[in-house]
């Protein structure tokens, strides 16, 4: 029988009523014993390493995530995180990049009801992302719903919807039906995997930032990034992932950043297909300039990565 390590970070999953709505206050074993299904398919402990909505969690919390990890990892067999669905996305993919060359299952799932609420979909969840991790996939990955997605492909789509989860510019790596998963491939890959020494990298560059792009909305806005010390910027453009440069012209600005040494990613507003900074002129000049195109991946993978790679320089 596997053994796997249950880490509680809190989330909608673990809540219960408040006078002040809904706060997470349940821990593992708690969350365990109300998914009866469970007994027999492994051994399960419990660790609570952060009690957070996850509208909270920030990149310190991702470091706390990836060091219990570390330091269980030749302990367990495989790791199942409970966490918030608001944040869970980049959670993932923080992840998928601090930790390197992991060749057991690290499955992130959540739930959109606490799981004592009427009809709630926690039970499922928990009980697919334990089946995943007895699985073969190895590596990072996020287990709702439906489906078993890549730790750096997951974007929260739906706020309420059960499937509340996509596969971004990837198919899924399996789906799940009648608490069946039917994997896509024979040995799955998560994130993070190699044929390396496992290790953990959980060096963080916090100044970095994601910048929408609104019709009208004036470039000096980047000005108060570079006056705050910021090292990193993700802007997410529109359509191919080009930033305007008619009369509303970004470019000198994104010009004086890159001056200053400050590293700007381009992605895209756009759910699918991610961007092409060779397309338009408003991309192609900004890559011209030094802008980098973040391709098919996720504003959440775009920004995390390029923390981490701040920090790894």
């Amino acid at each position: 029988m596997k053994k796997i390590l249950m880490l509680g970070t809190g989330g909608t999953i673990a809540c219960v009523p408040s006078a002040d709505g809904l706060v997470p206050e349940l821990d593992g074993a708690a969350l365990v014993q109300m998914v009866p299904e469970l007994a027999g398919l492994c051994a399960i402990d419990y660790q609570q390493v952060l009690n957070l909505d996850s509208s909270n969690i920030a990149p310190q919390h991702w470091q706390v995530i990836a060091r219990a990890i570390a330091e269980n990892y030749q302990q367990y067999d495989g790791f199942v995180i409970t966490h918030g669905t608001d944040t869970m996305a980049y959670s993932a993919a923080a992840l998928s990049l601090m930790v390197e060359n992991c060749n057991k299952p690290v499955v992130f799932t959540g739930a959109q009801l606490p799981v004592g609420a009427p009809g709630t979909d926690a039970r499922d969840n928990i009980y697919h992302a334990f089946l995943t991790a007895v699985s073969n996939v190895k590596g990072i990955v996020l287990t709702f719903g439906n489906v078993v997605i890549h730790g750096r492909c997951a974007k929260k789509l739906c706020s309420e919807n059960f499937n509340g989860f996509g596969s971004i510019n990837r198919k899924p790596l399996a789906t799940i039906e009648n608490h069946r998963l039917r994997w896509e491939a024979e040995e799955p890959q998560g994130a993070g995997t190699g044929n390396g020494a496992f290790a953990v990298h959980p060096e963080l560059e916090e100044k970095v930032a994601a910048v929408k792009i609104t019709p009208g909305l004036s470039a000096d806005i980047l000005n108060y990034f570079l006056a705050q010390g910021y090292q990193g910027i993700v802007l997410e453009g529109f359509g191919a992932g080009g930033v305007p440069n008619g009369e509303n012209n970004w470019l000198p600005v994104v010009e004086k950043l890159l001056r200053h040494g400050m590293r700007v990613v381009c992605t895209t507003q756009c759910v699918y297909d991610g961007v092409d900074l060779t397309k338009y002129p408003m991309g192609v000049l900004a890559e011209r300039l030094g802008a980098e195109s973040a391709g098919q991946a996720t504003v959440e993978a775009a920004l995390t990565r390029l923390m981490w790679e701040l920090a790894h320089e």
